[in-house]
């Protein structure tokens, strides 16, 4: 199996990856991200340009910058740094130009697929193919049921990654890889030592990648592919790398710790450091493991379970939410209850307010993009029966506690469980059976496929106004005129 120090079989270039055809589906995916948060489109960088902006001179925007990367005379303008604290994390994300967005999408698109034979089976993120955050899960499951002895498990997570990434032993590992004196290795060195402005100040990064942007996530898996080829060449190792989220499972004690040294031993090379509340060394094994087994776990945390990439892991293969991702979907019911309570409260009799709740509950399930997409992937991946129901349990109590004001067992002598199931009540365990059987399909994947041939008609954006007008179609400065 090639390393990264490698070279590859052929030398990159600009001319072996590029097409105009290319450069259009790209523009079509950037174009259909407001399908999804329109908000999006109205997002802006150093030019100052919202994506209806650029749509207004769509095609000739388009071939302009079909002109400019044939005569390789395209250059990476600067980015805006926006920084944001998602979940108690700081981010900074870096908003490129529209043109800069086509261009570094297009990239992604056509090295991910040149390099996906040579990138490891055993990186998930950012790859197509069966890979994925499904195919990761799946195989972890697979190895846990396949095995009835204990497993040791060395569990890292890298710290701020793309922020860390060293842009001297990133270009070496492109240098392998693409011909360093094409076009092609200067837009990725480029877009390497992006430049980007942080409160009107012109800057270059000296270190990192920016986040947020196709690029990256290309960059994320040339950068650790190093990492993946030595912890492949470990007998007796099973490897697991999603992005930064690292896991390495192993039968054998003897081979786990090696796994563990070697893993931060090559991460110091590559100037990463670990994230000492994401680690973990944990054996783990069933409640009916020999107490020799768990006396045996030295330096290793005795464990039935084990959380990684938001789900709960349980010795013997078993899936379950985490409490986290549990405590969220709760929250996507709590959050709809609250938004329509106008529609619930003044309601003078207790079963037309627990009729109009369970109205909502079925809203939430059925409607809105992010609900839908959360509640069925989870559902789709947790095999955990007992937890889903109850969590079903848990909706009616909620119910019930807003219809009548507070939490009370007995609320179920006013209104029973049958009867809240007779309104309408929906089953979130009977819905996850359907969708693992193929009964039902997702709302959110059946909505996402129409909206995507839609976009490829020409329907693609809309602007924020009520009637919901097109704005992009085949003749974009045309639809484009309309926007706002």
């Amino acid at each position: 199996m090639p390393t990264t120090s490698q070279r590859f079989v052929k030398s990159l270039r600009w001319c072996d990856v590029y097409s105009e055809a290319e450069l259009y589906r790209s523009a079509l995916r950037v174009y259909t991200k407001p399908l999804f948060q329109w908000r999006k489109a109205l997002s802006t960088s150093t030019d100052g340009r919202t994506l209806y902006d650029f749509a207004t001179q769509g095609l000739r925007n388009l071939e302009w910058l079909h002109r400019s990367l044939q005569r390789r005379e395209f250059n990476f303008r600067p980015s805006v740094a926006l920084h944001y604290n998602f979940n108690g994390r700081h981010r900074t994300l870096y908003l490129a130009p529209w043109e800069e967005r086509i261009v570094d999408l297009l990239l992604y698109r056509v090295l991910n697929r040149r390099l996906h034979s040579w990138f490891s089976p055993n990186a998930y993120a950012y790859r197509d193919h069966g890979y994925g955050l499904d195919g990761c899960q799946a195989r972890i499951a697979a190895l846990l049921r396949g095995s009835s002895a204990p497993l040791y498990l060395v569990k890292r997570d890298i710290a701020d990654y793309f922020a860390s990434v060293n842009h001297e032993i990133l270009l070496a590992q492109l240098r392998a890889l693409v011909d360093p004196s094409d076009y092609l290795f200067r837009l990725l060195e480029e877009r390497i030592r992006f430049l980007y402005e942080e409160e009107g100040e012109p800057l270059r990064a000296t270190v990192g990648i920016p986040f947020g942007t196709a690029a990256a996530c290309l960059f994320a898996n040339i950068y650790l592919s190093g990492l993946d080829r030595e912890m492949e060449s470990l007998s007796g190792v099973s490897w697991f790398r999603y992005a930064d989220d690292i896991l390495a499972i192993s039968p054998d004690r003897a081979m786990a710790l090696q796994a563990a040294e070697k893993l931060e031993s090559v991460l110091a090379s590559l100037q990463l450091r670990l994230k000492a509340s994401h680690s973990a060394d944990l054996m783990v094994a069933s409640s009916n493991a020999t107490p020799d087994a768990v006396d045996a776990a030295g330096g290793f945390t005795p464990a039935r379970s084990f959380r990684h990439l938001g789900l709960l892991f349980s010795a013997g293969g078993g899936v379950s939410l985490s409490r986290d991702k549990l405590r969220k979907v709760c929250n996507l019911f709590r959050f709809a209850f609250r938004r329509g309570r106008r529609r619930w409260k003044k309601l003078p009799d207790a079963r037309e307010r627990a009729r109009m709740l369970v109205a909502i509950a079925c809203e939430t399930i059925e409607n809105g993009v992010r609900n839908v997409a959360v509640l069925d992937y989870y559902l789709k991946h947790v095999d955990d029966e007992q937890q889903i129901a109850q969590l079903d349990r848990w909706l009616a109590e909620e119910i019930l506690s807003l219809v009548f004001g507070g939490h009370r067992k007995g609320h179920f002598r006013r209104i029973s469980f049958q009867e809240l199931r007779a309104m309408g009540l929906p089953s979130l365990l009977h819905r996850r059976r359907l969708l693992r059987r193929g009964r039902i399909q997702s709302a959110f994947f059946v909505w996402q496929k129409e909206k995507a041939t839609r976009a490829f008609r020409g329907t693609v954006a809309r602007p924020p106004r009520p009637q919901g007008e097109a704005v992009f179609s085949s003749f974009p400065e045309a639809a484009a005129s309309q926007s706002p």
